[in-house]
């Protein structure tokens, strides 16, 4: 009887760890950008105003086969829905410098709306807002209409129908294909792997993070980095923090770490199914092998002026945006000896 009370104490002992366990999990899963996008969307029924008449670019999941983007594209040009060109969406939103070299070709495009294309285990999902002019891509609250369904082609007979009876078409000359294979870099100025000495001289802003982040992203700096830097709004554009005299502001990128290695400019061709990176254990450089399809964080300084970035001499990226930031500025300050 003792040994079945004792039992039944531990395996609700056990099950209480569990739970425990899965809640940190899911509370430490960092929330993606599309999902960022997608909370500051306002979700109606009515087609937005124009959509038959301006251009739009589509933003889709790369579980959307490019036969489905063939047949995605036949609906919205039988619809009237001028989709010039398709992105894969973590592409364009893994951090503050492509999504500024994505608002700066969407607004070249005079692009006015965005279409998010995802598609799970059960469901085929078509996002409609218009575009913001802003890299953010849309505002709090931003209306929305979305069509939904386990078949694409109800889906998209379903857009068909309701934006059809609720405007009148005006575009016409619309491409029979997707254009998927557009390119354009996300930089303006010279890649480096290696450090700079400048952020000796250079006043260096820090992009607030939000939240109780904040006080995180600074303590870091305060124990690991001796350089003059400052916290900032992440929405300050570069020439607003130049005229504040700064010279260096902290980026990174944030998706899979196969995307961010591509967007950053490194050769990907001998990427396998992991992605060796240096992490600081203990003040101790030491390899850590992460998936390459895990979303990490990767840090670099830009110089603004001159919009040159300098990744590092390693490879540092990490799932947790601390780790990542403390092997990128610990291994800054051993290399520069600062």
């Amino acid at each position: 009887m003792i040994r079945y009370f004792i039992k039944i104490k531990v395996l609700k002992l056990l099950a209480l760890v569990w739970i425990s366990s899965a809640s940190f999990t899911v509370w430490a899963q960092s929330e993606t950008e599309k999902d960022g996008l997608l909370k500051r969307l306002t979700i109606q029924d009515r087609v937005p105003e124009g959509l038959l008449a301006g251009r739009s670019v589509v933003l889709y999941d790369e579980t959307v086969s490019i036969s489905e983007l063939t047949e995605i594209q036949k609906g919205f040009q039988a619809t009237g829905i001028d989709a010039l060109a398709y992105f894969v969406v973590d592409n364009m939103l893994a951090g503050a410098d492509p999504q500024k070299a994505f608002a700066d070709y969407l607004i070249s495009r005079n692009i006015s709306f965005l279409i998010l294309a995802e598609r799970n285990v059960t469901n085929y999902t078509l996002t409609f807002f218009r575009f913001n002019n802003k890299a953010s891509l849309a505002d709090e609250n931003t209306a929305a209409w979305r069509q939904t369904g386990s078949i694409l082609k109800e889906v998209l007979q379903s857009i068909y129908r309701l934006a059809l009876s609720s405007q009148k078409r005006l575009n016409f000359l619309i491409n029979d294909f997707p254009e998927t294979d557009l390119r354009f870099s996300f930089f303006s100025g010279r890649r480096n792997e290696n450090y700079t000495g400048q952020v000796r001289t250079l006043r260096v802003a820090i992009p607030r993070l939000g939240g109780e982040s904040d006080a995180m992203l600074e303590q870091v700096f305060k124990d690991n980095l001796p350089v003059k830097y400052e916290l900032v709004d992440a929405e300050l554009s570069e020439a607003e923090l130049m005229r504040k005299g700064f010279g260096m502001v902290l980026r990174y990128t944030h998706t899979r770490g196969r995307l961010a290695k591509e967007i950053l400019g490194y050769d990907i061709s001998q990427v396998a199914t992991s992605i060796a990176s240096v992490a600081m254990v203990n003040g101790e450089a030491q390899l850590k092998t992460i998936p390459a399809e895990e979303t990490v964080y990767k840090f670099y300084f830009k110089h603004l002026e001159y919009g040159n970035y300098f990744l590092g001499n390693k490879w540092d990226a990490d799932p947790d945006w601390k780790q990542a930031l403390i092997n990128h500025i610990t291994l800054m300050k051993q290399d520069l000896k600062l």
